[in-house]
């Protein structure tokens, strides 16, 4: 019996740890290649060519350190993502849907996003700056789990990712 519950422990187990992967599909063309990036010199920070966008490799709340994201992602409000963008500095801004959507690899989920460039996303919702028209009390968002987009209450809480123009 013992034997029996260790080796269904064992694959609730390894089923959690191989959820969590990234998963992507050959047959589907990768959108956001690696050559796609540039690295700046802090290397917390890519420049995407195709945009022009810089773009923080790490979620507000988490720090780059020895190559990989380190800490917690914080979610905020809608109104708290804007004003921890505008704190931040150096022209770093909540990004408008279509800039948020841009970072989506098509080919992958869980997460929906090039995690060599940008590692620890979180399978979550992201905010972006741009509010819903049809209804001021919501605004747009990025599902990276899959990659799709939703408008929601600008009070629940989403994890927020920065971006710059291009220096």
């Amino acid at each position: 019996m013992i034997y029996r519950l260790m080796a269904v422990a064992s694959a609730w187990l390894l089923l959690a740890v191989t959820a969590r992967a990234q998963t992507c599909n050959p047959h589907i063309p990768v959108v956001a290649a690696d050559s796609r990036y540039e690295v700046l010199a802090s290397e917390a920070e890519v420049r995407d060519s195709r945009t022009g966008l810089v773009w923080q490799r790490c979620s507000l709340g988490q720090n780059w350190s020895a190559g990989r994201c380190n800490g917690t992602a914080s979610a905020l409000n809608w109104q708290g993502a804007l004003q921890a963008a505008r704190v931040a500095g150096n022209d770093w801004r909540l990004p408008d849907i279509k800039e948020l959507q841009s970072l989506v690899e098509d080919a992958c989920q869980s997460p929906a996003i090039n995690t060599a460039l940008f590692p620890g996303t979180v399978n979550d919702w992201y905010w972006s700056s741009s509010p819903v028209v049809t209804y001021p009390a919501f605004a747009w968002y990025v599902h990276f789990g899959s990659g799709n987009s939703y408008g929601d209450a600008k009070s629940g809480e989403r994890l927020v990712r920065m971006v710059r123009s291009g220096l």
